[in-house]
């Protein structure tokens, strides 16, 4: 004899595919939506990366396997603006802004770039034989910039008498500094 299945149990049956076949679209739907959560978190971001190597920082920008390389020769630098009585730091910050701002423009094309950095001098910047620029964010077109290698130190022949280096903690130099070019 052949046995007929009872409606009840055809019931339960189709339930059960209808019960599957939501949990499979949900679990499709929070894999979506997962995927799209990884896409934007993977979207790459530039960086820039800071190097130094007697006498000469390098200013390296990357994007999606674009990269730019940017240096700067201190000692040339530091002797031009000697040589013309020029205001050294001041020159020097804006030589290293602008020189950012370009290694970045030729690998992610931007308007604004907003920087926040700071500078410690262990002195006045007269006397000054170190100083410390931390750069604290970067900004492309309000995206952020990942930055490897943040800070430089300059450092320089310490001709301070023992008593100014002694006493220099009272006139250490802390600066924090926000630009937009």
């Amino acid at each position: 004899m052949s046995e007929t299945p009872s409606p009840e149990s055809n019931i339960s049956d189709t339930n059960s595919e209808s019960n599957m076949s939501e949990n499979d679209i949900s679990e499709s739907i929070s894999s979506e939506s997962t995927v799209s959560e990884m896409e934007a978190l993977e979207t790459p971001k530039p960086v820039l990366k800071i190097k130094s190597h007697d006498g000469d920082i390098s200013i390296v920008a990357k994007y999606k396997g674009e990269i730019s390389i940017k240096p700067i020769n201190l000692k040339f630098i530091m002797a031009t603006l000697w040589w013309e009585k020029a205001p050294e730091l001041e020159t020097f910050f804006n030589v290293l802004e602008l020189t950012i701002k370009r290694a970045l423009k030729e690998v992610y094309p931007h308007n604004k770039l907003s920087m926040n950095y700071r500078y410690c001098a262990n002195d006045h910047l007269e006397d000054a034989s170190e100083i410390v620029v931390e750069i604290e964010s970067l900004m492309a077109d309000d995206t952020e910039v990942k930055v490897e290698g943040d800070s430089i130190v300059l450092m320089g022949k310490d001709n301070r008498g023992f008593f100014k280096k002694l006493t220099s903690f009272r006139r250490k130099v802390i600066e924090k500094v926000q630009k937009e070019i």
